[in-house]
């Protein structure tokens, strides 16, 4: 097995436990190198809107990632990612002292804006000499998946990196967590009680087809169980 650098960058503090945990913990158990960025300060979140708010989400973060690796910090200023020119230039140099084999970050058209900025940023920096997946967008809205990535054997792990975000009313993440990757994991047909996570790519000279270094997808149920429940 060939060793990768992966990098998961994420706009806030929790977008990575949220959005993209379970297939950097997977990388993180098959030995590949794990990398994470965030890229804002996290100050705009929650109702706790104080000077500090950015140290407690900094830890929060460092709580809840401490499985996978320490996280960088480029505080960039939450709510405004992309009103700065320079801020291209931090999260590329970041980026490129990293030298990544993969990068995992948000969808293009996802609902926040900060994550729009930064997966377009990406795609600038790197898309044409390091393949680039978009994690699932909230709840899935313009969201068109090209990979399934089985996440069940983490899960409870991603639960409770979740949950380390205290500042941020947690369990409204978590269920949302629930909803969305029981469902990517019954749109592969897999036994309930199991989970998956939803990646898209641009299909692009080099990169059209990245499977081969991707986890496995959820397990498919044989057909014959189909039958016998009336789907078929």
């Amino acid at each position: 097995m060939n060793i990768m650098k992966v990098l998961a960058i994420g706009a806030h503090p929790d977008d990575i436990e949220i959005f993209m945990y379970g297939i950097v913990s997977i990388f993180k158990l098959e030995g590949h190198q794990i990398y994470l960025t965030i890229a804002t300060d996290g100050s705009m979140g929650g109702d706790n809107k104080n000077n500090d708010l950015h140290k407690i989400r900094e830890l929060e973060t460092q709580k809840g990632l401490f499985d996978l690796a320490k996280p960088s910090f480029l505080r960039l200023p939450d709510g405004y990612l992309g009103k700065d020119l320079n801020h291209i230039n931090v999260i590329e140099q970041n980026v490129k002292k990293i030298n990544p084999n993969l990068i995992i970050t948000h969808h293009p058209k996802d609902y926040h804006s900060d994550h729009r900025v930064l997966s377009n940023y990406i795609d600038k920096i790197a898309g044409h000499y390091i393949p680039v997946i978009h994690c699932d967008t909230l709840m899935g809205l313009n969201f068109h998946p090209d990979y399934y990535i089985d996440i069940t054997n983490c899960f409870d792990k991603k639960i409770k990196s979740i949950m380390a975000h205290k500042s941020q009313k947690p369990e409204r993440f978590v269920n949302l967590a629930k909803l969305m990757n029981s469902y990517r994991s019954a749109q592969c047909n897999a036994p309930v009680g199991c989970y998956a996570e939803a990646y898209s790519i641009n299909n692009s000279f080099p990169f059209a087809d990245i499977r081969n270094i991707l986890p496995k997808s959820p397990p498919l149920r044989p057909f014959n169980i189909l039958k016998e429940n009336g789907f078929l």
